[in-house]
Order: structure tokens, then sequence, then C-alpha cells
């Protein structure tokens, strides 16, 4: 009996994990996805969507990923890499480039192959709701250039009879990214740029701007919390951030995890509204009622062994319906003092 009860434990625990990381993963790629370069789009599916791989030369990386097509006709695919840079908006977005000029190693696509099987392919054919198993292979020589190299996997739907310029208007794809760090590599460090929030606020929940620059020569994902303290210095509050992936020398926002899909609709549901309210990436504290000041105090890890940034910021709130009522009730004192003094009474 207890064997059976653990046994269910034990699968109740695996499909959690195996939730986690999807969504993780999942999540990761809305903020760090490829702009879309293409104008339809096509029932494909790649997973995953980033890869993260560190290593260290000589080596020979296989990552297997899948492609899946959804559609009730089969699709061809022709298969691309392209050098991807953070855009500018600091959400975690890249943009394609054409200049492998900014690797390290301007020939690392040469190392670059996509297996099926043992064979190596630049194209591939889906059938109708098809699901295939591939291998990401990177083969790193000894004297391979250590740094970072960021690329996107593309796969492209290639069209029959349309112009070339049909192509550029009907043509879909699907990408995931690889986040390829060969090492060893270097110190880790960075730059706290923002940790803000209204100084004032009528009502909950509060946003929080959270932007960290990455000065290492390689990627972090950096871990991090918020907590805070009401004024008798009792923690009250606590805000987990989304541990997202941070480009080298590049800066980037940091959201909550609660806008990672672990939310439930109604956990959710309170910090909609903010969210949309904000074009750029913050971290919320969903508290609605809030009244007084409170002191925010952000902890955040670039790494297992560091830096750990820790900053303090301070904020006042006072309901609004609060504030209406001493109003009014200064007004009334006034009113009446005035006509007490009017009439010498």
């Amino acid at each position: 009996m207890k064997n059976s009860k653990l046994k269910t434990q034990n699968s109740k625990l695996k499909s959690k994990t195996f939730y986690f990381l999807i969504v993780f993963l999942t999540f990761d790629f809305l903020f760090l996805n490829l702009n879309k370069v293409f104008a339809q789009s096509v029932d494909l599916g790649i997973y995953p969507p980033v890869f993260q791989v560190s290593a260290t030369a000589p080596t020979n990386i296989e990552v297997p990923f899948f492609v899946q097509n959804f559609q009730d006709q089969s699709v061809d695919l022709s298969i691309s890499e392209k050098p991807i840079i953070a855009s500018d908006n600091e959400n975690g977005e890249v943009n394609l480039s054409d200049i492998l000029k900014s690797f390290p190693d301007p020939t690392i696509f040469d190392k670059v192959k996509i297996l099926d099987g043992q064979n190596e392919i630049k194209s591939l054919t889906l059938l109708a709701k098809e699901k295939r198993n591939l291998t990401l292979q990177i083969s790193l020589p000894a004297n391979q250039e250590k740094g970072d190299y960021y690329f996107s996997l593309i796969f492209t739907e290639n069209l029959q009879g349309q112009s070339s310029t049909d192509l550029t208007q009907t043509q879909a794809a699907i990408s995931s990214n690889v986040l390829l760090s060969v090492g060893p590599v270097g110190k880790t460090d960075g730059v706290l740029q923002e940790f803000s929030a209204p100084f004032f606020t009528l009502i909950g929940p509060v946003p929080f701007t959270i932007r960290l620059k990455n000065t290492s020569d390689h990627y972090i994902t950096p871990k991090g919390t918020i907590e805070i303290k009401n004024m008798y210095g009792q923690i009250i509050g606590k805000v987990d951030l989304l541990p997202v992936n941070i480009l080298s020398n590049t800066t980037r926002r940091i959201p909550d995890l609660l806008q990672s899909g672990f939310a439930s609709q109604k956990d959710y549901e309170k910090i909609k509204a903010v969210v949309e309210k904000n074009p750029s990436p913050v971290a919320i504290w969903p508290e609605k009622f809030l009244l007084g000041p409170y002191t925010a105090t952000l902890t955040i890890s670039l790494s297992d062994q560091g830096p750990v940034f820790k900053k303090e910021i301070n904020f006042f709130a006072f309901p609004a319906e609060y504030l209406f009522a001493i109003l009014a009730i200064i007004a009334i004192f006034i009113f009446i003092f005035s006509r007490v003094k009017k009439h010498g009474i």
C-alpha cells in the first residue's frame, strides 16, 4: 500500500516537474523571441523554443528537439541559421542580423548541423500531423574561439509557383533561439541600472521597474525577490522575479513570476490591468489595499556564485476614499471656523 502511494506521489511530482519546464521555457521564449519577419502564420510547432548551451572546447554537443506539423496537409521546410541581437526595448525580444562578424568566430555556422537520425539535413518535409524528432549538433574544435554565440534556427515554408515578391508576403516560418556560451566563461558581472516604484499611490497593485545590465562576456539568468515591509518593519509581501535570460552587454527589464503562467486566473486578474497599463515589463506586487509608508528591498543574484545586488526604496500609499474623507473634514472644519470667526462667537 505504501509503495503504491509512493509511486503515485512520484508520478505526480514528475508530471509537475515536466509542466514547470514546459511553462518556463515557453514563457521565456515569449520574452526572448524572434520578431515576426513573415506576414502569414502557419500551424507548425518547435520545442524547445530556446536552447541554452554552455560548453568548453573541444566537444561535440548534441541536443534533441522536435518540429511538428499541425496542418491537415504536408509542408516543405528549408532550414537556415541567422545571428540574433537584442532589441532596444529591453523586454527580451530579439532581431535577426546578417552580421556574422559580431561573433567571436564568424565561421561558427560551419560547425552547426541539424540531424535527422544520422543524416545532416538542410530541408525536410513534414506530413500532415507529423512530429519529427531532430538533433542540433554543434562540433567545437580545440582551438574554438571562446565567447557567446546567439543565433536562431529558422524553419521556413517553401512555396511553389510564386514570384519572389509574393513569397515575402505569404511565406511563413518558425524558429528556435540558440544561446551558446563557449568557455571557460569570464567573470559574471552586471549593473543594476534601476529599481523604482511610484513614490505615491492611492491603491495597489504596485509596479516595480527593474532594469539590469549584463556586462559579462556571456549570457546570465539572474534570480531575485522583492520583500515589502510596512511601517513597523514587518514583512507583509514578497514578489518572486522571473529568471529570464539577459544576453551579454545588454539591458533587460525583469517581470515577476506571476506573469509566467504559474498564477491562477484569479491571481492574474489582480495584476492584469497593471500589466496592460505598462508597455514595458514590470514586477508587480498584487496587494490592492495599501495604507501608509512601505519599504521595498530588492535582492538579485546574477548567478549561483554571485554577485548579489541589494537595493532599498520607499513608497507611500493612501486610499482615495480616506483622502477624500480627510479633505471633506478639513473643508467642514474651515467652514465652521470661518463662520464662528465671522459672527464673533
